[in-house]
């Protein structure tokens, strides 16, 4: 099964890992790992590690952060460069996660997807779940209908 690791500033992973459940219901093989005002940064990485450690059923890990380049991530990027060969080829550390990102990942997660297939869809979900809507815009098709 493939493992879960959500790594963010103050509670957001765990608020995201709650958000996820309020949808698809219980989750399995999620770890979450909170950097909290104060924290030490070489903590965090223990605690990343830890967590990558403890979901990794053999199918591989995704470790999803908020921020690329901010602790969370790098932390994550060096943990990852510190493991075993075998483990390090199968994790894959995405930054900017949101909610559609978690639900895509856990969807694939049940699927049993190849977590090297696992990750580019993950970041084509995010890409795919952002979005604009300003009143102008519908202004601009009611006038269309005038035709």
């Amino acid at each position: 099964m493939l493992g879960i690791v959500i790594a963010t500033h103050g509670k957001l992973s765990d608020g995201l890992k709650d958000a996820a459940e309020v949808i698809v219901g219980t989750t399995n093989n999620i770890a979450t790992v909170n950097l909290n005002p104060g924290d030490d940064v070489q903590e965090l990485g223990k605690q990343i590690e830890a967590a990558v450690k403890e979901v990794d059923k053999g199918a591989g890990v995704i470790v999803l952060t908020d921020l690329v380049s901010a602790s969370p991530y790098n932390q994550s990027v060096l943990i990852t460069n510190s493991l075993e060969p075998e483990l390090q080829a199968n994790v894959y550390v995405i930054g900017g996660v949101n909610l559609p990102m978690l639900l895509e990942t856990i969807n694939h997660q049940i699927l049993s997807t190849p977590v090297e297939e696992t990750a580019p869809a993950i970041l084509a979900q995010g890409a795919d779940s952002l979005d604009i809507w300003h009143i102008s815009k519908v202004e601009e098709e009611d006038n269309e209908d005038d035709f």
